[in-house]
């Protein structure tokens, strides 16, 4: 089964360039994510390296040069400038996830339609833009990309830590939001769960509209700390 985002982030689209946008592509063989692809065309390469208040001012204007990320199970994740030569073994670069182990450290993102203080988490953390002033009962959280793909982009790169989604803030969740992005972040050293701590279902589709139906929402780590995010949230939500 092949799955086809042709544009995940219609409102970053419609922005001509002024936020992310994912197209994404997978192949699901069984249930299972073998090949992904992300492309983002406004994506920056250096913005990783600067600091909160820099890119808070470049966010607006995001003219970078795109990137393309791939991943095939037991291969690893890559990625490439998309201004760069396809064929020259050179321009491909391995994509690890962070190496954040404490929560409070930790860069988050969170939906687009989503609100932190709606989140299992925000009884304990509070949401904090800077970076550079972060305390012990705060997190980071990183200004909203639209869609989902991008979020996944972020956490396979390094420049995220955790996306956590809620499932009822979605009434429905396509299986391409999320296909692609799922083997990248697992082959860049992440996990990809449900908040139950069950993983994604992609087979489980019953009426093949390709809707997939994780436990409660949808949890991408890099897996240092996604144990501690799942006992936080069956503390605090029940789950």
């Amino acid at each position: 089964m092949q799955l086809l985002d042709p544009i995940d982030g219609t409102r970053g689209f419609l922005k001509a360039g002024k936020a992310f946008y994912v197209v994404g592509l997978a192949l699901v063989v069984e249930g299972e994510v073998v090949i992904g692809v992300m492309g983002c065309p406004t994506w920056k390469e250096d913005l990783s390296e600067k600091s909160s208040a820099e890119i808070d001012e470049e966010w607006d204007s995001l003219n970078g040069s795109g990137t393309v990320m791939i991943a095939h199970k037991g291969c690893g994740t890559w990625r490439k400038s998309l201004n760069s030569q396809l064929k020259s073994p050179d321009v491909w670069t391995r994509c690890f996830v962070d190496g954040s182990d404490v929560i409070h450290k930790a860069r988050f993102c969170i939906s687009d339609s989503e609100k932190w203080e709606a989140l299992p988490l925000s009884p304990l953390f509070k949401a904090a833009s800077d970076a550079d002033n972060v305390g012990s009962n705060q997190i980071h959280l990183l200004r909203a990309c639209c869609g989902s793909l991008c979020k996944y982009l972020m956490v396979a790169s390094g420049r995220a830590s955790i996306f956590i989604l809620r499932a009822k803030q979605k009434p429905v969740i396509m299986a391409w939001d999320h296909a692609a992005g799922i083997i990248c972040v697992h082959e860049a050293g992440g996990k990809v769960t449900d908040w139950n701590g069950s993983e994604i279902d992609l087979a489980a589709d019953r009426d093949g509209r390709r809707i997939i139906y994780p436990s409660d929402g949808i949890l991408v780590t890099n897996g240092h700390i996604h144990n501690q995010v799942l006992q936080i949230i069956y503390q605090t939500a029940g789950v």
